[in-house]
Parts: structure tokens; sequence; C-alpha cells
């Protein structure tokens, strides 16, 4: 071995004892389809939830020691035993699977537990069947779930029953009827995902993974030349999977789109072309920032209104209350009302964040309120609360939430608007319509079948945006 070679062990050697005792001894956490996680955390603040799915012999040798490397760069890092997992899988009586909710909803109840100060999107890692099913996780999930994913020993088929649901975008085809199915290229994936793939691997041969990659937006494909489908020897991928999971912790942080604006609010700046004199303030559902919001940001951009979108999941991660919401709104509406006098205002909630805008619409300073043209709320519950809470995002319904929407809504003297989808709760769309607010009943679910502009549209004849 030459020196370079030797110089280069050396480091890895000490890197690993290193890893070894910064990492808190192992706990081990149980929760619901996952069974029992091992759990590796850092002796200070995580800062960054990694969820880490095993190969299909479960949670043993080698995947103990890369989440021990995790946690010894600061992550919170939960071990899945994927074989436990897989067999939770099968039991399921749907037509498909949606594993994506069962990790954001882990995410969120690790997270709390854990009592990270704000709510930060997990980064997926898997080896081998674990590998296959992060970047179907990631090609289901709507944009701005995940953080990102790193897949070890990456091929697209996998051993399932019945295929993995479509959700946002994956699709699959049978492989051997009722055993394995073949996860189909999708054209980008909705969060960045880096594969490190042995070129000596046979299980799954590198060429062929790289032709199923190649042309994939949102995807880094990293060459291993001495690695082979076990990764036994650190030194020949360790560098690489360091570097990977760096990039993912700085994947997905806040833009600086706010320009001189000077907030901690989570929020996201979308700008119409050319100039506007109307701004819209939403705020997301339970789920946070997600594909939905920002499509239907954009399609509100497109009639040439400027959107500015918080991340609900982000900033209600610890309990806020009316008074201060509606301070920190302020400041941002008052920030656009200085440099644009002649601006107007609307502010809009979706699930989650239409159960609180009514509390905000009643607590503007006056000013601002005078040049607010209304209220929108979009699948409004009857009832809030200012936290997001795990139960909120299971729809457990056994927690007490003290605001009730309904009742505030009726104090709103401003111009308002309740749009529901025709498949949500006849019941709970009842309720709002002794508020003074049109209630609107369009197509489709929660989602309104995507139709954002069907949305818009509605939006802006009922409350006179210009």
């Amino acid at each position: 071995m030459d020196q370079t070679a030797k110089r280069s062990s050396l480091i890895l050697y000490f890197f690993i004892m290193l890893f070894s005792q910064c990492a808190i001894a192992q706990q081990t956490f149980s929760y619901g389809s996952f069974g029992k996680l091992s759990m590796y955390a850092p002796k200070g603040k995580p800062n960054a939830l990694v969820l880490f799915v095993s190969g299909d012999g479960g949670w043993q040798f080698g995947v103990i020691n890369m989440a021990k490397f995790l946690a010894a760069q600061g992550a919170l890092v939960a071990g899945i035993d994927a074989k436990h997992f897989a067999t939770s899988m099968a039991r399921s009586k749907k037509d498909c699977y949606y594993p994506a909710a069962d990790f954001e909803q882990l995410s969120m109840a690790l997270q709390k537990k854990y009592q990270f100060e704000s709510y930060q999107k997990p980064i997926l890692v898997g080896y081998s069947y674990g590998a296959t099913l992060i970047y179907g996780l990631i090609a289901q999930a709507p944009a701005g779930t995940f953080r990102g994913g790193i897949a070890l020993g990456f091929c697209p088929d996998i051993n399932m029953a019945k295929p993995l649901c479509k959700g946002s975008g994956l699709s699959s085809h049978i492989l051997k009827p009722g055993k394995s199915y073949y996860l189909d290229r999708s054209q980008k994936l909705a969060a960045p995902f880096w594969v490190l793939n042995g070129v000596k691997d046979q299980t799954c041969p590198f060429n062929a993974t790289a032709d199923f990659l190649k042309g994939i937006e949102n995807v880094q494909l990293v060459s291993l030349p001495k690695v082979g489908h076990g990764f036994s020897i650190a030194d020949n991928w360790l560098p690489q999977f360091r570097m990977a999971f760096q990039k993912l912790q700085v994947a997905g942080q806040p833009s600086q789109n706010a320009g001189v604006l000077k907030t901690d609010m989570p929020i996201e700046i979308l700008e119409p072309k050319g100039s506007t004199k109307e701004l819209m303030f939403m705020i997301s559902g339970d789920g946070g920032w997600t594909s939905f919001d920002r499509e239907l940001a954009s399609a509100f951009a497109t009639k040439g209104i400027k959107v500015i979108g918080l991340d609900a999941q982000k900033y209600f991660w610890n309990a806020k209350t009316p008074e201060q919401t509606t301070k920190e709104v302020s400041e941002i509406l008052t920030y656009f009302q200085e440099r644009e006098p002649n601006i107007t205002f609307s502010i809009m909630g979706y699930s989650f964040g239409a159960c609180v805008i009514p509390f905000i619409a009643n607590r503007l300073p006056e000013k601002l309120r005078k040049a607010t043209n209304g209220l929108v709320l979009l699948s409004p519950d009857d009832q809030a609360d200012f936290e997001i809470h795990v139960a909120d995002m299971l729809s457990l319904g056994d927690r007490s939430e003290p605001y009730d929407v309904v009742a505030e809504l009726k104090k709103v003297s401003l111009h308002k608007l309740c749009i529901f989808g025709f498949g949500e709760d006849s019941e709970i769309a009842a309720k709002f319509r002794n508020t003074g607010a049109p209630v609107e009943i369009l197509p489709g679910g929660h989602h309104f079948d995507n139709d954002y502009e069907a949305i818009v549209a509605k939006v802006i004849s009922s409350i006179a945006i210009k």
C-alpha cells in the first residue's frame, strides 16, 4: 500500500473511531407500523433528522455504523428495520401502499419527542431494499415533504405484494404478480436524490442503474469504483457518503428572496411578471409548504398577484397565540405597504391555515385592515389550534382545540369566502353557511383535484381582487 493510501486509511480509521464515540448510546423507540426503531443521537442539539431504511435483511451489520456516522455529523438518526416495515405494509387492505405518509408522521413524532426547536424536513437514507423504497417515497410524496435522499446500492425493483401508490408522480409495473414491482423512471424528483452505487455491484449492476437514472432531474449518481453491493470497506465509500449528506443538509434552506425584509417567519415569496398592486398572504396546511400550496400560489402569481406563502408546519411547530401571529404577519404586510402605499391585500389559508386566518383578520391594525380586500378559507375545520400536533396529521380527533373558527369568522367584517371540495365533510361545510361568508363547493376532495385555475377564478371573482 502506498503512503497516500495508508494516510487515507489512517484518517478514516480515526474518523470512524471519533464518530463511534460522539454518538449517544443507542436508544429504541416504538412507533406504529415501523415497530422498534434504533435511535442514534448526537451529543448536542440535532441539526437534521435522518430516517434510515435498512436492506431486506433488517437493521444489522453495516447500516448500524452508517447511522452512527451520521449521528456524529450532528443528525438524529432513526434506524428502520425494512423487514419489519415490509411485513407491516403487507397487512394493509388498500389497493396500493402510500408509505410517504407514514414517514412524514414518523418524522413529526420524533421531532416532537426530541424537542426540535422548529420542524425540519427529514432526510431519507436507504440501503439496497431501503434505497429502492426511498426512491418511491420521494417520487410519490408532494414536493416539500422530504429534504432529499441518499440511496446506497440502488436498483429499481422491489419485493412487495402490491404496488406503491402513484401519489404525486410515481408509476410502476409488475415483475412477478403478488411478489415484486419495478418502479418506473420519473422525469423529475421533488427532492434531491443522491445515488451511491458500486461499479463492482453484481446485485444492482452499475451500468443498468446509470441508464435508469440518466436524465432524471434532481438526481446525482456517484460511482464507487472499488465497491460491490456490500459497502464493506469504508475507505471506498465513506468520503462520498459524507459529501452527499453535507449537500442535503443545506438543500431546501430558506431562500433569501425576501430582499431586505427581515423576518424569522418561514416564508416564500412568489413574484408575478410585471408590476402589481395586489398581495396575497397565504398560510399552508399542516403538511407545510408542499407542491399543492406552491402550485396554487404560482397560479395566483400568473394573474399578476404577489404571493407570500407561510409554511404552517414550520411556523406553528411550537405553540403561538393569535396575537403573536398577527403581530408577525402585520410586520410583513406593513413592510410592503410602506414601500407601495397603494397596494391591497388578501389573506388566504388552506386547511390548518384556513382555521387560523379569521383570528389574524380580527386583530389586524386598522391601516392594514382598510387595505385588505378579503379573506379566503380553503377547506377549514370548525376548530383550530395555533400549534402543529401529530394527532392532527393522524386525524385522531382526541385532542381539544381551544379556538372556535366558526364563531371567530362571524366577527370578521371583511369580505370573506369559504371553499370546500365536493368530497369533503358536508357537515363541516354546513357550519360555515351562517357565518356571513358564501360557501362554494368545487369538484374534488381536500386538494380540489389539483384544479388550481378553478380556485383562482373563484377567489378573484368572489372577493374582487383587482
